[in-house]
């Protein structure tokens, strides 16, 4: 039983869960089934539409149950104090390590919100795509959608979790003595791996939403795996390939705009959603909302992050998101700032529900123009950015710049990304590390700040249950 319970975050729970709800059958009746894990769940979760549907969606509820994970507020709040976006007012030393970016492998929060936690829900991908393959029982058309939504899920969750520790396991199927002595792949084997699902994944979903109940953007579609693919692409500096899969998403006008008002973006299915996680339980907020949205001041142990200054001064003379993007509390001594893109947390002040916003239209736009201005279309590349300044209300590079270089449109995408995708998602930390600014940007920043710090330690706890996962990352 324990050799089941333990192999990179893989639990019973997310399997025995969703038996019980579908079957009403209890756990300790499952984990005495002779026949292999794969077979029990063939025969059992994936037997009807509604079974597997109900599978994905426990995927889903793994993500937003557990506070501070990677596809969870963890990112925002780790990354963005490791980098230059947020300040920690926090006394948690797990919370310390990363703002101070004096990480050891044994820190609770690395373990579970970034390791432990994705790798479960790879595992709990794992046991769908080997439920679905070849399966008839199921109708085609949700076998495919819920098959391509396993596969996206896969490699979302690996294309953080290698850029957040460089070379990692990759756990491919459900074999669990296999899997507990795996080794590390590199980063490289582990982007092809991504690349070969997405891939995979494109032509089985749907293109819309119209197989979501109310056609909400809740889960994943077509056009999220588009999306995903042309970040990895931008990652790898695959500008061609980048820019076709922006251009190919960028297209379906019908589905995707620019929210007119910036305080519109993050309510639930807005015009720009690409796929949102909506809230478990709190219909009018996000839990991200909640924690960052400063009801008092100062920040402390229960909501310790505020908007650094730097990212203050990144904001540009009469630049609309630093108004509306960015909210202030003070007491008598100071003011403090900070993310206010989710304007629902301990009060309510929205327009109406807010999901949590995992891709989005801007992120593709920005995409295709770091493209083309890599490829030397600067023309095009202005044209993407200024899109995005005329919303946020500042002066277009068309008619202020129009014979900028290409090194200084550059800096201004990667400026632009800074006020634009701040607090989402690890954008900003990501960036630094993948443009090689880390060190530059950084370094006058953290004191005892060491090139090794762009990569988290593998924790120790996995080392220990498995030493193939050695050598350790430099500097830890």
């Amino acid at each position: 039983m324990k050799k089941i319970l333990h192999t990179y975050g893989f639990t019973t729970a997310f399997l025995c869960g969703v038996i019980l709800i579908i079957l009403l059958t209890a756990c300790e009746e499952l984990v005495e089934i002779d026949p292999p894990r794969t077979e029990l769940v063939n025969e059992s979760v994936f037997s009807s539409d509604g079974n597997t549907i109900s599978a994905i969606s426990g995927i889903y509820t793994i993500m937003l149950e557990n506070r501070l994970n990677l596809f969870h507020r963890g990112l925002e709040v780790f990354t963005g104090t490791a980098a230059d976006e947020l300040d920690n007012y926090s006394t948690d030393i797990n919370y310390v390590q990363f703002s101070n970016n004096e990480l050891v492998a044994d820190n609770n929060a690395l373990f579970i919100g970034l390791w432990q936690i994705p790798f479960e829900v790879i595992n709990n991908t794992n046991l769908i795509i080997e439920g679905l393959r070849d399966n008839t029982l199921i109708t085609p058309e949700v076998r495919n959608q819920v098959l391509g939504e396993a596969l996206f899920v896969r490699a979302f969750a690996y294309f953080y979790l290698t850029n957040l520790f460089g070379a990692v396991p990759y756990v491919e199927n459900t074999m669990v003595e296999a899997n507990s002595t795996l080794s590390r792949k590199s980063s490289l084997e582990i982007y092809n791996r991504v690349i070969e699902d997405l891939l995979e994944a494109q032509p089985l979903m749907m293109e819309d939403y119209s197989f979501v109940a109310d056609e909400e953007r809740v889960r994943p579609t077509r056009m999220a795996a588009t999306a995903l693919l042309a970040r990895v692409y931008l990652y790898q500096e695959d500008w061609a390939n980048a820019e076709t899969q922006a251009n190919e998403l960028l297209n379906q006008s019908d589905q995707f705009v620019l929210a007119d008002s910036l305080d519109d973006v993050f309510l639930a299915n807005s015009s720009e959603t690409i796929w949102q996680l909506k809230p478990l339980f709190l219909s009018e907020r996000t839990d991200i909302g909640n924690l960052f949205i400063l009801p008092f001041a100062p920040p402390n142990n229960f909501r310790p992050n505020a908007v650094s200054q730097r990212l203050l001064n990144a904001f540009e003379p009469n630049d609309k998101r630093r108004t509306v993007w960015i909210g202030e509390v003070s007491n008598s001594s100071a003011t403090f700032y900070y993310p206010w893109k989710y304007k629902t947390g301990f009060r309510v002040t929205a327009k109406g529900p807010e999901y949590v916003m995992v891709l989005r239209l801007t992120e593709q736009y920005l995409i295709r123009a770091e493209s083309r201005a890599q490829q030397n279309d600067l023309t095009g590349a202005i044209a993407d950015l200024d899109l995005i300044r005329k919303r946020a209300g500042l002066p277009l590079i068309r008619n202020t710049n129009p014979s900028i270089s290409q090194v200084d449109l550059l800096f201004a995408i990667e400026q632009e990304r800074r006020v634009e995708l701040f607090a989402e998602y690890g954008h900003r930390w990501l960036d630094l590390k993948r443009t090689d600014r880390a060190d530059e940007v950084l370094t006058p920043l953290k004191t005892g700040w060491q090139p090794t710090d762009v990569l988290f330690p593998i924790p120790e706890q996995e080392i220990l249950n498995n030493p193939n996962l050695l050598p350790q990352n430099q500097g830890y």
